[in-house]
């Protein structure tokens, strides 16, 4: 029988999640020195963008592409400064997009996408479209790079935000309030219903909205990631352990198997945090990753009502349909990662487009020669399995398995004649389940006009020492996003320690 002891464990930061968020961060101040602690509810890292294995496979749990690794970019910075090089293969195409009358080729090149899609979608200004999109990605990361204070949470933090060098953002700011839709109006190319619906599929998984919600800031930087796709070698979870061996190598702790059930502040200022396994950890700061509706119930005293106005103010957000399987055979495709555009009603999927990964041929990670892992992805609502017994989420899922394998049998033929097998299932009750996180959500706050990334829960609280990181706070979903949170933050945490 394991013995706890009563006398808290003395930390100076405590970071709440194993995720890409709470590694970046533990990291980046592990290696400037300071002393961190890690604890993690799960048994393994990644959170979101982890992994499971069924034999020799595994497989991606979630999140299955990188992006924003070049040095101007957030996850490019973080692996730069740590100096870690994960094995990140460029892809070329990025990915399919699977239309019912035929394939879009998303290619990497900006200029070679704009002549396929012009040519495919003669409609309005498609060049001058796709051009400004671009040169609003290339102005964002110009802007947040080196700008911790971003957004601005304090006066120091706004005095700082006057400086003449960023004027430049001013002309941004209409983008965070006038929907992709508008700006589509602006070159004409809203009007052919097949490109709105093209844009609306991508827009959904990388900013949880459509073309009529979303913010044309946050789109651009959603429509033009493609061009800059990666497959992880060994899966999302190789990069991740190169962040928790980065941790553990500069003197920091990482813990697993300990979910924090309770986080309170102390009359001396401190902070301290009660596991799941009777452990309590004290530190002078914590940076918690656990998304605000579930802290809105970790969290005691004055911090609770902050949390819980979040939580009111999204109720809603994202859940996620998986389907896992090995294919015995190698199917020849140009990229590992397609859009499948269905025109059809799937049972309980509420998107229009199914996401599919496909391990590459000669990753021995994820599935011996000859063979093939693949990952399958699409949205779903919580409602649809809320309140289910056991024998109904049972019949749920195999309607879901059965639709969703029918339409990939149909419109993939690079499939035809592979066996399937190992074939499992996740659905809003499995992400519960194995990540605890409310409700199933896992796509993040979706970004909407209404609610804009300047409106998610800052990264710094009105409360000392704590931090708010994570796909639920800004600057929003995806590892590039969840990184420059962690980015910021850990820069916020080591200057107030100066």
């Amino acid at each position: 029988m394991s013995h706890h002891p009563q006398v808290p464990t003395t930390t100076e930061t405590l970071v709440l999640g194993a995720g890409y968020a709470g590694l970046a961060a533990a990291a980046l101040l592990a290696q400037a020195g300071q002393d961190v602690t890690v604890v993690e509810a799960h048994d393994t890292v990644g959170g979101c963008a982890s992994f499971f294995k069924m034999g020799k496979y595994a497989f991606d749990v979630g999140a299955t592409t990188f992006s924003g690794v070049r040095p101007h970019q957030p996850a490019g910075r973080v692996f730069a400064r740590l100096g870690l090089q994960p094995e990140l293969e460029r892809v070329d195409p990025g990915m399919i997009l699977r239309l019912p009358d035929g394939d879009v080729i998303r290619h990497a090149d900006p200029e070679a996408w704009i002549d396929h899609v012009a040519e495919l979608f003669p409609v309005g200004d498609q060049r001058g479209f796709w051009k400004h999109l671009y040169g609003l990605e290339t102005a964002v990361y110009d802007l947040i790079q080196d700008k911790p204070y971003l957004p601005p949470s304090t006066a120091g933090d706004w005095i700082r935000m006057a400086d003449p060098r960023n004027l430049s953002a001013v002309r941004l700011l209409p983008g965070l309030f006038r929907p992709m839709s508008a700006l589509m109006q602006r070159y004409g190319v809203d009007a052919d219903p097949r490109f709105l619906s093209l844009v609306n599929e991508q827009m959904l998984i990388s900013t949880q909205s459509t073309a009529a919600e979303a913010p044309y800031l946050t789109g651009a930087m959603g429509l033009t990631y493609p061009s800059e796709t990666y497959y992880p070698v060994g899966g999302m979870i190789r990069p991740a352990i190169l962040l928790l061996r980065s941790i553990t190598g500069h003197g920091g702790q990482v813990k697993f198997r300990r979910r924090v059930i309770s986080l309170s502040q102390t009359r001396d200022g401190w902070w301290e945090a009660a596991t799941s396994n009777g452990e309590r950890y004290r530190a002078r700061t914590v940076i918690s990753s656990i998304p605000v509706w579930n802290m809105a119930t970790v969290v005691k005293g004055a911090p609770q009502a902050w949390y819980h106005r979040y939580a009111r103010q999204y109720p809603q957000a994202w859940a996620a349909l998986t389907l896992y399987f090995v294919l015995e055979g190698v199917p020849k495709l140009p990229t590992p990662y397609i859009q499948m555009h269905v025109d059809e009603d799937l049972p309980f999927v509420h998107s229009r487009s199914l996401f599919l990964t496909v391990s590459r041929p000669h990753d021995r990670h994820k599935a011996p020669e000859g063979e093939s892992t693949v990952t399958v992805s699409t949205h779903a609502r919580f409602a649809d399995w809320a309140d289910r017994t056991p024998e109904q989420h049972r019949e749920q899922k195999q309607r879901m398995v059965h639709a969703l394998r029918a339409v990939i049998e149909r419109r993939v033929p690079e499939f035809a004649g592979m066996r399937w097998h190992h074939v499992e299932a996740g659905t809003p009750q499995t992400w519960i389940h194995y990540t605890g996180r409310h409700n199933g959500f896992v796509g993040g706050i979706p970004h909407t006009v209404r609610q804009n990334m300047l409106a998610l829960p800052r990264n710094q609280t009105p409360f000392k020492g704590l931090y708010q990181i994570g796909d639920s706070a800004f600057p929003g979903q995806g590892t590039p996003a969840v990184m420059m949170g962690a980015w910021n933050t850990a820069e916020r945490v080591l200057a107030s320690s100066v």
